[in-house]
């Protein structure tokens, strides 16, 4: 917050994300573009949603924020036409736009705002979102077109937290109606309305013919009649619908495909600033992994380079955590856990154990692969590695439930703040914390990168509790790479977010 200043664009640049000319093309209406995501949502209200950023691949098309962030992180004005931060850095008030409304025609106003700014505060509501605006405190209506938000102490995240699925406006009268309902129907203010979701298979909305959305000519948003987001985790599967032309976009292609995309003269790939972070958690809160001797022994008998190798071809990274080398939270000064074959022996000796030890996977690329090359180098320590592949809803029950031996996990990192990381894995009160962590200093350390403005301090905060996480070996990590999805040639004009993914209120297909 303390670069962040008051900001006032013009009407022009206000209305839309900022991006780059399409040359002499001219956009043609129409059509319905399908896009294959490898994550289906658990739920269509964003503030109970559980893959954070990731979400945001269906959320954009039908809800929309105060402000967000370009793919450069600028924040950029969505509902809000301008904002300015208070010298104290305790409170924000937001200009709103004038003349929206929402899919079910209720107008968007501070009301609104009000609304479901204080459902994300609410205890009662026990929204995950929660946790990314942490020291929001109150909000105040101005006005119908001002609205004053007030915080507890400054913070370092609020804004990253504000742009993201914190800050997504939905319509009050349908929540209200809706009530448990409105979480597989949602209303916002959106360039298209929602139509269906068929779980396990797809979400389809339409164009919203009141949109308040421009482009540079002044002409209506969006251009396309509809949208289809279909969940396809096989990437052998999604590359086939993608050569097909039964699908135009496609998210994180394996390395093992970029082939025949380079090939295909339909089809190109297109380099993701956000990559993807693989990593295992032990699940500390009952035997066997409450050992860290075991853990030690699990950590150390695993050979990231050889798994690189083998699931990324030299695409890669080994990191010491899931924060890249690209974010500014990277630990540089930190090691990852080393393969040390005898060490690993040692303490698996040391831990007593014996008998097989279970590792839960969702069924997805490159999931199966990663989990039979550690059932394989762990054979070599003398643990028995049981494979057990579930879908991603019943892998996320058995996990959270801390029903499990050891769990792969991976995360799209880097996040438009690492508080989203963080918080989510790792606070008092997160709502993934996967492998179970009981560590004050862990949950302190968060409170207090979220709590600050100062980047050294955060840097330094984030950077110990990396070093926590590798020191008690909580959890295991073991590649980064970054992201390329594919698209075919004919969709013109989709862009991207800071959290990756593609925004489409502009796409368009030529033929």
């Amino acid at each position: 917050m303390e670069r962040v200043k008051t900001i006032v664009l013009s009407t022009a640049l206000a209305c839309v994300l900022a991006m780059p000319a399409l040359a002499d093309d001219t956009p043609k209406r129409g059509g319905t573009l399908t896009q294959a995501v490898d994550l289906e949502p658990a739920t269509l209200d964003p503030i109970y949603g559980n893959a954070p950023g990731k979400d945001r691949a269906v959320y954009t098309q039908m809800l929309e924020n105060l402000f967000v962030q370009d793919d450069a992180g600028n924040f950029v004005p969505q509902l809000a036409t301008s904002w300015e931060i208070a010298p104290d850095q305790k409170s924000i008030i937001f200009k709103l736009r004038d003349g929206v409304v929402f899919h079910d025609g209720t107008p968007f106003n501070a009301e609104a705002v009000k609304f479901n700014l204080d459902r994300v505060i609410d205890p009662a509501q026990k929204a995950r979102a929660r946790q990314f605006v942490g020291d929001m405190a109150s909000i105040e209506v101005i006005d119908p077109l001002t609205v004053k938000v007030n915080f507890s102490a400054p913070s370092g995240s609020v804004l990253a937290g504000l742009a993201n699925e914190a800050g997504m406006i939905s319509s009050p009268t349908a929540v209200k109606a809706k009530g448990a309902d409105y979480a597989r129907s949602p209303v916002g203010t959106g360039p298209f309305r929602f139509v269906s979701w068929t779980g396990g298979d797809r979400i389809a909305v339409e164009r919203f013919d009141k949109y308040w959305g421009k482009d540079d000519k002044g002409q209506q948003l969006p251009y396309l009649d509809a949208v289809v987001t279909r969940f396809i985790p096989n990437t052998t599967v999604k590359i086939v619908e993608l050569r097909s032309g039964n699908v135009q976009l496609g998210d994180l292609v394996q390395v093992k495909d970029y082939g025949q995309i380079e090939r295909d003269g339909n089809t190109e790939l297109v380099p993701n600033h956000v990559g993807t972070a693989q990593y295992m958690s032990f699940n500390l809160t009952k035997p066997p992994f409450n050992n860290p001797d075991l853990r030690r022994a699990v950590a150390h008998g695993i050979n990231r380079q050889t798994m690189e190798r083998v699931v990324s071809r030299g695409e890669g990274v080994i990191a010491p955590t899931f924060e890249p080398p690209s974010s500014w939270a990277f630990p540089a000064e930190l090691q990852p856990h080393a393969h040390d074959l005898a060490k690993a022996k040692e303490y698996y000796k040391k831990s007593g154990h014996s008998g097989p030890i279970t590792l839960a996977i969702i069924q997805r690329d490159p999931d199966t692969q990663i989990a039979q090359i550690i059932q394989s180098q762990l054979k070599d320590v003398g643990i028995t590695v049981n494979i057990e592949t579930m879908e991603r809803q019943a892998w996320l029950d058995k996990i959270l439930s801390y029903n499990y031996d050891m769990a792969l996990q991976r995360a799209n990192t880097p996040r438009v703040d690492p508080d989203m990381s963080f918080s989510t894995y790792y606070s008092r009160n997160a709502g993934s914390n996967y492998a179970g962590i009981k560590d004050e200093k862990v949950f302190n350390d968060v409170a207090a990168a979220r709590g600050t403005t100062n980047l050294e301090e955060r840097k330094k905060l984030y950077s110990d509790i990396q070093k926590q996480l590798l020191d008690e070996y909580y959890q295991t990590f073991f590649f980064w790479r970054a992201n390329k999805d594919v698209k075919r040639k004919n969709i013109k004009g989709v862009r991207r977010e800071l959290s990756g993914n593609w925004l489409v209120d502009r796409a368009w297909i030529t033929n």
